[in-house]
Formats: structure tokens, C-alpha cells, sequence
């Protein structure tokens, strides 16, 4: 009996101990965002896919207004850039891969663009085919500066790109390479060179560099982020209960230490959000959390862009059409335009 009293007793100690200790635990991590209100408008990009017929052969996450559209149909592209409008986007993100199909989706932009909306390229490696026995240097950097080079000449100078203090913007994805791949590219030596080459023509690049997923540290990819303007990680999605749950304050609590980093490195941290997130629609065996579309967590999320982004104020949507994962702000049936005016409200000066 007195060991039982005296085993209680310790309980009621510790406990105690604990209580105390509390004051000094982190914040929980299920806390409220709070409002953020701007005095100056924000820079907004959505990402733009390119919508053809066996992309709607597969199975998709709501029904847009437009119905089963061809993005390469100027009419329907006229369309996307009065909404992009009415929703305060300034560019579309569209993904460039080397290959000839990236170009009719540019030209698409460009003819049926009778709006504000502007174009950004996000570059894609990939058809370099850099490898550690073949990095990117020597002819293959030659092709990526006369593919920029080709850019320069045909898009950089022109009203409809998008600039920032006069400066293209230009993605360039990915940077975070395969373990396997650690000396494919070298940022830190093909970046300069890349910027070179174009201040020698006369542009000036501001470059932000993609990571292709989320919930990464940034010290992990430091000497490629470093070589960048900015840097934004395009996908937050996860297979982790408490961050799915507690979905903007989890992502505010991994920005600050992202911003933290990246403002010592003078690199500006770009936010990367979306309205809502469903995998399980085409992948019903997906291990990756819906996050449901509602009011409330897209203006928090908008909030949660603002609290982190940089002085530059420039905030990525992920994604204007990516209806296979339900992320899309373009008005569809189920939800009309309710993120054109939520997006508006949030990053436009009223």
C-alpha cells in the first residue's frame, strides 16, 4: 500500500513538473490564421495545363464551365484570361519541356489573349537528360542558353510576358534532383552562366527555381536554392493525418522556417497554395489526404501566402485547370466563380 501510495504520489509530481513545462512547449500547432490586410497588390501566378481530349478521358475532380474544352481552342483560351482577370491573376505558368508540343500552348495564349494576364515559362530540364556521367555543361548548357536565347527573342521582350521590375520571370524545374543524380546539375555554376548569357543580349532574368514537392527542408537543396532569385515548392499535398487536418497552420509553421533560411541566403521565398486538393478521384487507392474545397480554408491559405511571402509579393497558385487533383481556382459548375472573387479579395488592393 505505501508503495502504491508512493508511486501516486510520484505521478502527482510529474504531472505537476509537466504542467509547468507546458509554458515552454512550442504553440499548438491547430491555431487560427489571421487576416492579413495588403496596402499593395500581390504578384499572382496560377499554373496553366494544357487541355486536350485524353486528358479528359481520365478521370477529373469537378466539372468546368466550359466543359470538356481543348486549351489550344483561341476562344476558349480568350475565355480563361477574362476569368484570369476577374480573379486579379497576373500570369499563367506554363510548363515548357524542350519538345515541339510545348510551343501551340504558348501560341494558344498569345492569340486568344485579348485580357490583362500574362505568360511565364517554367523550364523543364528534363529533356537535357543531365546525368552524373554527363552533367549539365558543355553542349548541354549551350542548348539550355540558345533555348533562352530563342525565348529572349521570341517572348522576354514582349507586353504579354510577365516581368517583375522589369525583370522575365522564368521558372526552372526541378531542384531537387534524385540522390542519384547529386552532380547532374550544378545550379550554382549553370545559373551564372545562364544569366550571362542573357544579360550579354540584354535581359535580365529573375529566376525562380522549383522543388516539385513539399515539406522539405531547405537546407537539403541550400546550393542549388542559393543559385536562384527565388524559390517556391509547387505541392503541398501529404499522407500525414495532422498536417491534412491542420492544413494552414502546418504549412505557416513549415514556412517560417523556410522563410527564415531563405532570407539569410537574400533568395525570396515564393508561396505556393491551392483551393482545395482530391487524388482519390482518379486514384482511389491514393495514400495522399483529400483537402475538401471550402471558403474558409482557401482564405486561410491565402492569409497563410501572405504572412510568408517575400518583399517581391508574389504568390503561386497550384492550379488554374489541374482538374484530375481538384485544385483548380477556373470556375466550375459545382462552385462557379467563388475562388475568382475569394482570390481577388485576398491579393488586390480593394
Amino acid at each position: 500500500m505505501k508503495a502504491f501510495l508512493s508511486i501516486s504520489c510520484c505521478l502527482l509530481l510529474a504531472l505537476s513538473a509537466c504542467k509547468k513545462q507546458n509554458d515552454y512547449l512550442p504553440p499548438d500547432f491547430n491555431y487560427d490564421i489571421p487576416a492579413v490586410n495588403i496596402t499593395e497588390n500581390v504578384n499572382v501566378g496560377a499554373y496553366y495545363y494544357n487541355y486536350a481530349a485524353a486528358d479528359w478521358a481520365k478521370k477529373y475532380t469537378n466539372n468546368p464551365l466550359q466543359g470538356e474544352y481543348n486549351s489550344l481552342d483561341s476562344k476558349v483560351m480568350a475565355q480563361e484570361c477574362q476569368w484570369a482577370d476577374a480573379a486579379g491573376v497576373n500570369f499563367f505558368v506554363f510548363n515548357w519541356n524542350g519538345a515541339s508540343a510545348g510551343n501551340p500552348i504558348l501560341n494558344s495564349f498569345i492569340q486568344g489573349n485579348t485580357s490583362q494576364v500574362k505568360m511565364v515559362i517554367n523550364y523543364n530540364i528534363a529533356h537535357l537528360s543531365a546525368t552524373n556521367a554527363l552533367p549539365l555543361t558543355g553542349t548541354k548548357l549551350t542548348t539550355m542558353i540558345n533555348e533562352f536565347t530563342s525565348f529572349a527573342n521570341t517572348h522576354f521582350n514582349k507586353d504579354y510576358y510577365y516581368k517583375i521590375n522589369g525583370q522575365p520571370v522564368v521558372l526552372i524545374t526541378p531542384l531537387n534532383l534524385a540522390s542519384s543524380a547529386t552532380t547532374s546539375v550544378n545550379y550554382a555554376t549553370v545559373i551564372p552562366a545562364l544569366k550571362q548569357a542573357m544579360s550579354s543580349i540584354g535581359i535580365n532574368l529573375y529566376i525562380i527555381g522549383e522543388i516539385t514537392s513539399g515539406w522539405l527542408p531547405p537546407v537539403r537543396y541550400a546550393p542549388a536554392i542559393k543559385a536562384m532569385d527565388g524559390v517556391d515548392l509547387n505541392n503541398w499535398s501529404t499522407d500525414v493525418y495532422d498536417r491534412a487536418t491542420f492544413m494552414a497552420s502546418y504549412t505557416d509553421t513549415n514556412w517560417k522556417n523556410w522563410t527564415d533560411s531563405t532570407s539569410k541566403w537574400k533568395v525570396d521565398f515564393v508561396p505556393a497554395i491551392f483551393p482545395a486538393f482530391n487524388d482519390k478521384t482518379m486514384t482511389p487507392a491514393s495514400k495522399l489526404y483529400n483537402i475538401d474545397r471550402n471558403a474558409a480554408f482557401y482564405t486561410d491559405y491565402c492569409n497563410v501566402a501572405k504572412r510568408n511571402m517575400s518583399s517581391k509579393r508574389i504568390v503561386l497558385i497550384n492550379s488554374w485547370n489541374n482538374f484530375q487533383l481538384g485544385t483548380t481556382l477556373e470556375p466550375a459548375k459545382e462552385y462557379g466563380t467563388t475562388y475568382l472573387e475569394i482570390t481577388k479579395a485576398q491579393f488586390k488592393v480593394k
